[in-house]
């Protein structure tokens, strides 16, 4: 998959809309909202003052024309409708005030503030969001349409088309830098996910190929001393199944990891403790790291569940390293109740993140790999701020008993 491909996905607008967290997106549109609804007022101002021109009729007319128009594509931008649907009638509420002006003679040297604002507001979007299909002519008309405001005036310099002109190439090359960068990161993210599935696959390989091939060896066993010729007969036609199983789970494996580098024994229980103490020889300033582990914690775990409590515990060290410059103390806790483990890694270092945001909106795709190891087993995985300050990774893996 390459980043064009990503550009031309459907779906991609929906992903990037995923990706914003919804309070951080609330208030970009509040603010947004707030600048057109005060930038609408003041044209309304300077329109009521406006003068006439010699000789023209209809110049108040003129100026509720051009207000309307502001205010009705302004409204485009709410998302009341799909992106294209608002994109379209902002483009024909604009081209009809346009029309109707120059038919009639009626030329404002006010150029409708309102309605190019609002519409190299929906440009950016549609450059940014919109499935390429739609956003090539929708981005087309709305460009067209800031572009032909000036015009409107027929005393209308040369320079302010140039400038409208640059402003517009301006809003379209940072709506396609905001596609490139969410392009980046969904394949960022998809990369992270199928190297953690690998991961995964390689692990059930292990798991599964121990289990079958003690089933295999107790069949043979139990075969050589069986009496019954046809219980003898059963058990090796286990054996047969077992070997074909083992032999096809092992070509499974290499066509899965033919490109990946050879993978290192999986880590357990003992090397959380490792972690710790590295994480203390290593770390940036006085920083206390406190270790909590319950009583029979791990007791008779499976291998697959030690080694992702091990990669949980890496991985949120390895989070407060980075993002978390400024704590003083850090708590790994494990416990296990009501047949489910959890594991917690916090610190009390500021809340850089805001609140209420997933794994994948946190900028590290670590967390997106072991969240995807926690679904895979039936578990979570949760990273945010904390009352009281801080920030806390904490999975919820389930025991299997």
């Amino acid at each position: 998959m390459t980043p064009t491909s990503v550009l031309l996905a459907p779906d991609h607008a929906a992903r990037a809309d995923r990706a914003v967290p919804p309070g951080r997106r609330r208030r970009a549109r509040g603010w947004l909202l707030a600048g057109l609804c005060g930038l609408w007022l003041l044209e309304g101002r300077l329109l009521s003052r406006g003068a006439v021109y010699p000789g023209q009729t209809g110049g108040h007319h003129a100026h509720l024309v051009v207000w309307i128009a502001g205010l009705l594509v302004a409204l485009c931008v709410l998302p009341w409708a799909p992106l294209a649907l608002r994109a379209a009638a902002a483009v024909g509420v604009s081209w009809s005030a346009t029309g109707y002006l120059m038919a009639a003679g009626l030329h404002l040297p006010v150029w409708g503030l309102t309605e190019s604002a609002a519409l190299l507001v929906l440009l950016a979007v549609v450059a940014w969001r919109a499935p390429v299909p739609a956003a090539v002519p929708a981005g087309v008309a709305l460009a067209a349409g800031v572009l032909v405001a000036p015009v409107r005036d027929t005393n209308v310099p040369g320079t302010a088309v140039v400038v409208y002109a640059l402003i517009v190439a301006g809003v379209t090359s940072a709506g396609l830098c905001l596609r490139y960068r969410d392009a980046e990161r969904a394949l960022a993210v998809a990369a992270a996910r199928d190297a953690e599935r690998l991961e995964l696959a390689g692990e059930l390989h292990d798991f599964v190929a121990h289990h079958v091939a003690a089933m295999t060896l107790l069949a043979k066993a139990t075969g050589s001393v069986a009496e019954d010729e046809r219980v003898a007969a059963s058990l090796r036609d286990i054996q047969t199944a077992g070997d074909e199983a083992l032999t096809s789970a092992r070509r499974l494996l290499r066509v899965l990891h033919q490109d990946a580098p050879h993978r290192a024994p999986l880590p357990g229980l003992d090397g959380v403790r490792e972690l710790v103490d590295d994480f203390r020889s290593t770390g940036q300033g006085p920083v206390r790291v406190d270790l909590h582990v319950d009583p029979g914690f791990g007791a008779g775990l499976p291998p697959e569940l030690a080694a992702s409590v091990h990669r949980i515990v890496a991985e949120g060290l390895a989070n407060v390293a980075k993002h978390s410059p400024g704590a003083s103390a850090v708590r790994v806790t494990l416990r296990e109740a009501e047949r489910s483990l959890f594991v917690s890694v916090r610190d009390d270092g500021p809340a850089g993140q805001p609140a209420q945001c997933a794994p994948e909106d946190t900028g590290g795709l670590g967390l997106v790999g072991l969240t995807e190891r926690a679904d895979a087993i039936g578990g979570s995985l949760t990273a945010g701020p904390v009352p009281g300050g801080g920030w806390e990774v904490l999975a919820v893996l389930p025991v299997q008993q």
